[in-house]
């Protein structure tokens, strides 16, 4: 609607500048010939030689016929006066009585000239004073005409400087209006794209919850079936089980119930992280028992193949202990769970300047290199981890964690050989806690 209205305001203005500058240049262009001055001038010029060859011609020295002559182009001269643009030249300057006046003098003694004797002294001096008498008169006339062709001089410059001032005005509003209308375009566009844009996301979002959906319904389905095909077995062979029978199956059993317990704590942190649930509590944490306790946390038969070297790890730093185990304990679940089953998991850690460092390394399946910047995403899984149990939001929580911590999440993969996680996040010494503390007592 505001374009269309825009749009409407630069058609109208573009029209007003178009009827404008046609009516100018019709104003200028109807303007009357110039030339008056010089016209009258020459009127005078063969008036005052009429006179010169009356005088001649009583002389003797011209013949009548030079007299004739001199008349009829005075005559020719003075027509200008009286036909085309030039009358309205004459109107404008109300010399209209003058050039009568002489065209009655000329009609006045037209009829004498066919007659003109050398003889009639009286009929010459006649002839002579009425040329001399219109020589004053057209020179009157090239005078008024200077003077008027002047004020119109002044008269058309100031009309130019107004038309200019038209037109740069219709520019500037031309100009604005084509501004607006842009603006609201690159809005409009703007406000399409954001919209398309939370349209793809929003279709992103729901095939990335349909595909979870999926994957943990399987995800849940398959420790189940672990546990009810054990039980069943318990149940039927109950009576005639060895103890190592009885042993395997309970463990089976177990290590079912670890599984769906871990899927069930990561799918709760991820709701409760999206609705704002999980708090940060930061505070004195020994991250080598931290270390130590997301070990533990993992399944018996890979605990061995865990290799930690913490030996430049500072023991004390602020932290939220909670937060940070589970952020260890995920890295270290996904490297145990994408390597084969023989391959070392090597966890390091030291500090780097004002950073510390904690870095869980496997040889496994690793990141196709195209995918490594979606990592972060939630419900993301590599393609590498087809066939692979896991629900895509370990690594999202993890880097939530990292962003509570004002730290982050640096990941080094190559498909095929292997990935390291490393955790990045500020060191805070607990005597800073400490001494802010005191502070506040004392």
């Amino acid at each position: 609607m505001a374009a269309a209205l825009a749009l409407t305001v630069l058609f109208v203005i573009l029209l007003a500048a178009v009827i404008r500058l046609a009516v100018n240049e019709n104003r200028l262009a109807g303007e009357p010939a110039e030339g008056v001055v010089w016209f009258s001038s020459q009127a005078q010029f063969e008036a005052m030689r009429l006179a010169d060859s009356v005088l001649l011609f009583e002389m003797g020295r011209v013949a009548r016929d030079e007299v004739i002559l001199r008349f009829d182009l005075l005559d020719s001269r003075l027509r200008l006066f009286e036909e085309g643009q030039m009358t309205e030249r004459v109107a404008g300057m109300s010399y209209q009585n003058e050039i009568a006046g002489v065209r009655k003098i000329l009609d006045g003694q037209r009829g004498q000239l066919t007659g003109l004797d050398r003889a009639d002294a009286e009929g010459l001096n006649a002839l002579h004073d009425d040329a001399h008498a219109v020589s004053l008169t057209m020179r009157d006339f090239a005078n008024a005409g200077m003077l008027d062709g002047r004020d119109r001089q002044e008269a058309s410059r100031a009309s130019r400087r107004q038309i200019l001032l038209e037109i740069f005005g219709y520019l500037l509003a031309t100009l604005a209006a084509g501004v607006l209308v842009s603006i609201i375009v690159v809005r409009n566009y703007r406000t399409m794209a954001q919209a398309e844009a939370a349209l793809a996301q929003e279709r992103e979002v729901s095939r990335l919850h349909r595909a979870f959906t999926s994957v943990v319904s399987h995800q849940f389905r398959t420790p189940l079936s672990i546990i009810d095909a054990s039980s069943q077995r318990m149940l039927r062979r109950a009576t005639v089980m060895t103890a190592d029978e009885i042993v395997t199956r309970v463990s089976k059993i177990r290590n079912a119930c670890q599984r769906l317990t871990r899927l069930m704590e990561s799918t709760l942190n991820a709701a409760r992280l999206e609705q704002g649930e999980i708090a940060f509590h930061a505070r004195s944490c020994n991250l080598h028992h931290l270390i130590a306790a997301a070990c533990d946390n993992q399944p018996e038969q890979d605990q061995s193949r865990i290799d930690c070297a913490l030996e430049r790890l500072p023991q004390l730093v602020i932290a939220d202990s909670t937060l940070l185990e589970q952020a260890i304990q995920n890295l270290l679940s996904n490297a145990l769970k994408y390597s084969p089953p023989d391959s070392l998991v090597l966890v390091r850690g030291a500090q780097q300047g004002n950073d510390v460092l904690i870095s869980v390394a496997d040889r496994g399946v690793g990141i196709p290199a195209d995918e490594l910047r979606f990592i972060s995403e939630r419900f993301f899984r590599a393609r590498t981890a087809e066939g692979i149990p896991g629900t895509g939001i370990g690594l999202n929580f993890v880097s939530q964690i990292m962003v509570l911590h004002r730290g982050r999440i640096d990941v080094d993969s190559v498909e095929g050989k292997g990935s390291t996680f490393t955790l990045i996040f500020p060191y805070s010494s607990p005597s800073k806690l400490y001494a802010a503390s005191s502070e506040q007592a004392g």
